[in-house]
């Protein structure tokens, strides 16, 4: 009798390359892609509201958005004022959400350094959401340990919701927050997410300057 074939184990589709690279091309989602290869990012950014977000595609100024960040003035969390071109424009959560066609429900949370402490969010439950039953909320949370889906929305809100230049192999505690609301559909508060980053890049020296189709979408409401 023949030998019987080993098992080849399945393979994905589309390589991890393919997830960063194509799909996410000028940073507009394509959903009509990824709608019909069934991927789930689709259904977890729609119940959030989010298609507008990542659909936008306008052209970016880089003098603009460099005086947008060196501009900022010291204000709230909940709020953002900057001076472009000698004119003082103000914005907060309500007026960002009107702007960017997205809803603003879910509580507001911040924090750069350590888990978030919310009676509404659990680390641990995070944690093993995203990384196994096993995982650890005290380790360090790196992307290769992501499923291919998962690692898909971590690169889509490190480019749309808290963008980075680098670091990609890493997961924040503030991308962990970010991915398992999303994932589970409970509301989040993503214009309150987008001023705290904004302000954060501005306190930070070397830091990318995200946010360029946002920013144009901002200075072209006001």
């Amino acid at each position: 009798m023949p030998a019987t074939p080993e098992a080849t184990p399945s393979l994905p589709r589309y390589p991890e390359a393919y997830f960063n690279h194509k799909i996410l091309v000028g940073k507009v989602l394509d959903f009509d892609f990824c709608n019909n290869e069934g991927f789930p990012i689709v259904e977890w950014l729609s119940a959030q509201g989010l298609e507008p977000l990542f659909s936008i595609n306008l052209p970016s100024y880089p003098e603009l958005i460099k005086e947008f960040y060196v501009h900022i003035l010291a204000t709230s969390r909940v709020d953002l004022t900057i001076k472009v071109k000698n004119s003082e424009i103000a914005f907060d959560v309500p007026t960002l959400a009107n702007i960017l066609g997205i809803p603003r429900e879910g509580p507001r949370g911040w924090n750069q350094r350590n888990w978030l402490i919310n009676e509404n969010f659990d680390k641990e439950e995070c944690v093993k959401l995203l990384f196994g039953e096993n995982a650890d909320f005290m380790q360090r949370m790196y992307t290769r340990n992501l499923s291919l889906h998962h690692r898909f929305l971590h690169r889509a809100v490190c480019t749309h919701i808290l963008p980075k230049a680098g670091g990609f192999d890493e997961v924040t505690h503030m991308e962990a927050y970010t991915m398992y609301h999303l994932i589970t559909e409970k509301k989040i508060n993503v214009p309150y997410l987008i001023i705290n980053h904004m302000h954060a890049i501005h306190d930070q020296e070397n830091a990318r300057q995200g946010y360029n189709n946002i920013i144009t979408k901002i200075l072209q409401f006001f």
